[in-house]
């Protein structure tokens, strides 16, 4: 059997390191990512937003403590932790043993990053970009969604130049930018508008100190008007003589203080390339709304200027809260290929298996199986078998961690099996019920899954026998964290104002979570 270290790629941090054994390499390979997180004793991972991609890690060995939007939540061998999409994040191992732990990300789907141009232009032939976009409310959007994601965008001709940023371009790039006149990384970025210019889509790049990006073609019918910059970050820590030669010579050759220059190095951020990618599926949505908004700039140039700016402005806060709806749920349930998640995690178990971990090796075959479902390519609706058969899997590993103090009971009318309801939706109730239920107490939790038909429509209930909250000190029910909102956005996804999700809550005496929507199929 080959040494673990020949089984992928690594990636290096000051806080430890990624083993990567499934990567994508290009922007048309359509797959999770999937690697061996170590975190060094007494360690702090940075503070990261999961722009739009969903994490899903198992603790291998080892402990410490994930932060997920100021909630902290504690790892310990055989959990599992699922990160929703536009959170933030980190890990710390407060100990003085490593942290392992197995991550896998869901990252985009690419084929609308690859679609060919339309066949005809909207304005009959090329335009300058600049005279097509109202540059002020581009740079909002810019900032808005650059925010969002957590990476740098920027707006680019096709010539190569700069024509607006967003707020939190890199300043190491900036000085560069600055001291040069944008003639210092124009080489790069004019070999990748050649490539796509031969391609018609979006390409990764790495330029100057290897800052990494994606071009986006920005179209006007089949007419390439720009293109947006996305990332500008490291894809490992740089090595630090290496970095420090390049940082001399960059100052000596513009008359830069070194001392700034390092700095703003510093400052870039280290992210996997799947986490490029993921952002890129939202930056294409973008994209789009460019592409559209300079087609309306034209045929508005013919109003009224009293009415043009009002009717821009509706038309892009508009368009960009559909751009981003539907970028956020395309990436929330992105299709992957589990053929390569599993065939990794076989090859971790049967390493542990021989190792003589006999009982990592049968959580991590246990974890395989929960994961072909939640990370297979999925519907919009599932039958309720699968999701409780899921909601099995997921159970019987928390049990093997609680053991005795958790008791589930299942009251399930019958008839409803092949009664469709929206994928993963009780496993984060229950998920919830465990987590902040009893999993900070001494006593023993138990949980009752309930699902009845109403009439048209479709009852389900989780109680749990747990802490509780005041719901006086905190009315919206806020303890419950993401995975609540997670259940609320799906329902509101599918069947708009058609629900009912309630909460019931004492201190010391459990919580009930209650949802009521349109029961769909079924007998």
């Amino acid at each position: 059997m080959p040494e673990i270290s020949q089984l992928g790629k690594s990636q290096y941090f000051e806080w430890g390191s990624i083993l990567w054994f499934v990567e994508p390499g290009n922007l048309d390979i359509e797959r999770m990512s999937v690697g061996l997180i170590t975190f060094y004793p007494r360690t702090t991972q940075d503070e990261h937003l999961h722009s739009g991609d969903e994490q899903v890690i198992y603790v291998v060995s080892g402990a410490g403590a994930q932060i997920i939007d100021d909630q902290t939540y504690r790892l310990q061998p055989g959990d599992i932790k699922h990160i929703h999409p536009y959170t933030r994040h980190k890990v710390i191992n407060d100990t003085d043993d490593e942290l392992k732990l197995i991550i896998v990300y869901t990252p985009s789907k690419f084929q609308r990053l690859l679609a060919q141009p339309p066949s005809a232009s909207p304005t009959g032939g090329e335009a300058d970009i600049r005279a097509l976009l109202d540059l002020d409310v581009i740079r909002g959007l810019l900032n808005k969604l650059s925010e969002a994601i957590g990476l740098s965008l920027t707006i680019i001709d096709t010539a190569g130049e700069t024509v607006v940023k967003a707020d939190n371009y890199p300043r190491f790039c900036a000085l560069l930018d600055g001291a040069s006149g944008g003639r210092h990384c124009r080489p790069y970025v004019e070999r990748v508008i050649g490539a796509i210019g031969r391609t018609h889509g979006p390409h990764f790049f790495q330029c100057c100190n290897n800052v990494a990006s994606i071009l986006i073609p920005i179209f006007d019918g089949a007419t390439v008007i720009g293109y947006i910059r996305c990332g500008q970050v490291y894809l490992n820590k740089p090595d630090q003589d290496e970095l420090q030669r390049t940082i001399d010579a960059l100052a000596a050759r513009y008359a830069i203080p070194a001392c700034d220059l390092l700095a703003g190095s510093t400052a870039i951020r280290i992210e996997p390339k799947s986490r490029l990618y993921a952002a890129a599926e939202a930056t294409f949505a973008v994209a789009s709304l460019i592409t559209e908004m300079s087609a309306a700039a034209l045929r508005q140039k013919e109003l009224d200027n009293s009415r043009l700016s009002l009717v821009k402005e509706q038309i892009a806060s508009a368009k960009l809260e559909q751009a981003l709806r539907e970028a956020d749920f395309k990436l929330l349930q992105s299709q992957i290929n589990p053929h390569f998640l599993f065939n990794t995690l076989n090859t971790i178990a049967q390493m542990a298996y021989i190792d003589g971990a006999e009982k990592v090796a049968n959580l991590v075959w246990s974890l395989s199986d929960l994961l072909r479902f939640t990370l297979r390519k999925t519907e919009e609706l599932i039958p309720l078998r699968e999701e409780l058969k899921m909601l099995d899997n997921y159970l019987h590993i928390q049990q093997s961690r609680f053991g005795s103090r958790l008791s589930v009971a299942f009251d399930i009318q019958p008839g409803l099996d092949e009664t469709l309801i929206p994928c993963m939706l009780l496993q984060p109730l229950v998920e919830n019920a465990i987590v902040h239920g009893f999993e900070l107490s001494d006593g023993e939790g138990a949980i009752t899954i309930t699902v009845r038909r109403r009439g048209r429509s479709l009852h389900c209930r989780v109680r749990d026998n747990g802490l509780g909250f005041d719901p006086q000190a905190d009315p919206a029910g806020k303890g419950g964290g993401i995975g609540l909102a997670s259940v609320k956005n799906r329902l509101q996804y599918y069947f708009k104002d058609q629900y009912r999700f309630a909460i019931h809550s004492e201190k010391s005496r459990g919580t009930t979570v209650e949802l009521t929507f349109p029961a769909i199929g079924g007998n």
